[in-house]
């Protein structure tokens, strides 16, 4: 670590990176570069920008590790940059399309001060509309949400597949799953399970088209609908996986009161979400900031699971961390409703 607490803040202060790197993903760089090194004027024809000015935010990206300039105006592909391609698996690119629902939520941010004093998102006062309406008035950005939430729940659905004993379960909801990727999983890792899938109508097309016709789809009942709305009876665990920290606690708490009103006699819900301590890195704090700012979310601690989960008529009663980061919360509903 640098120990200049001048230069220590200069890099906290860095503006041109996060933005130069949105940038170029936007305009397809790391894609352009996939297949070896491309000259500037080479690149600028390809993305429809000014030769000078890429180069000049290309050089930043090659300084900063992202790209390499092995001679002058020519760029090659990096460890780095083939996270941010189109086609990696663990792609980044869904959270920094400028074009997409993530970028967009982003660029949100200029209003922090706002959203600081007033403790409320700030993404209606960039746009016009907060954050939901603005994804169900438009299905392209509706897709680019689904498809980065998808690449999330793709790398936490084995963990939590492992996680929990899912030979006592029957049928499981998942409940604002998006695409599908953790209730597919768990289907697949344990084939006597049944699934229902419930989202957003963009969702849930995208899962049928993507998985519905599989062994697994075959055992899913796809769904669309919103989980403020009564839910979908006939599971015994209801799954909600990084849905709560999208919404303030009394948002919260509506949903799990609909989660409580459709667990049968012994039914549970299982709460998926990284839990906020003192030892929260950098990582979550930032994400924890962002909530507020786009969504007017949070990460939680354990007291405040149980703060919004106890006016719902449920009792967490048991914690346990996966190996992908996130904890699975247990509640069951308490005896008296």
């Amino acid at each position: 670590m640098n120990d200049n607490p001048f230069e220590r803040l200069l890099a906290l202060k860095d503006t041109m990176t996060p933005w130069a790197l949105r940038a170029v993903v936007t305009l397809n760089v790391p894609d352009l570069l996939a297949g070896g090194p491309l000259d500037v004027p080479e690149l600028a024809a390809r993305t429809g920008t000014a030769p000078d000015a890429l180069h000049r935010a290309l050089r930043l990206l090659a300084a900063r590790g992202v790209f390499t300039e092995p001679e002058p105006a020519l760029f090659a592909p990096t460890g780095l940059s083939r996270l941010l391609e189109s086609g990696h698996p663990m792609s980044l690119r869904p959270w920094l399309d400028l074009d997409g629902a993530i970028g967009r939520g982003d660029r949100s941010c200029v209003h922090m001060v706002e959203a600081l004093r007033t403790g409320s998102p700030v993404h209606e006062r960039a746009y016009g509309r907060g954050v939901w309406d603005d994804l169900a008035a438009d299905p392209a950005l509706a897709a680019s949400f689904d498809e980065a939430m998808h690449h999330r729940a793709a790398m936490l659905a084995p963990a939590l597949a492992a996680a929990y004993d899912w030979r006592t379960v029957r049928h499981v909801l998942d409940a604002g799953g998006g695409t599908g990727a953790v209730l597919a999983e768990l289907l697949r890792s344990h084939d006597h399970l049944r699934g229902t899938l419930l989202d957003r109508a963009t969702a849930v097309a995208a899962a049928r088209a993507a998985w519905g016709d599989t062994a697994e789809g075959r055992r899913c009942t796809f769904v669309e609908g919103s989980f403020f709305d009564p839910l979908p009876a006939g599971a015994d665990v209801i799954l909600l996986v990084n849905v709560l920290h999208d919404w303030p606690d009394e948002h919260a708490t509506a949903l799990l009161r609909r989660c409580r009103e459709a667990l049968p006699p012994g039914g549970r819900l299982l709460v998926a979400e990284h839990v906020r301590d003192a030892t929260a890195d950098a990582g979550l704090l930032e994400l924890d900031l962002l909530l507020l700012l786009v969504y007017g979310g949070r990460e939680r601690t354990l007291d405040d699971f149980r703060a919004v989960a106890s006016p719902a008529g449920l009792e967490l009663t048991e914690v346990t961390r996966t190996k992908a980061g996130v904890s699975l919360l247990a509640h069951f509903p308490r005896v008296t409703w």
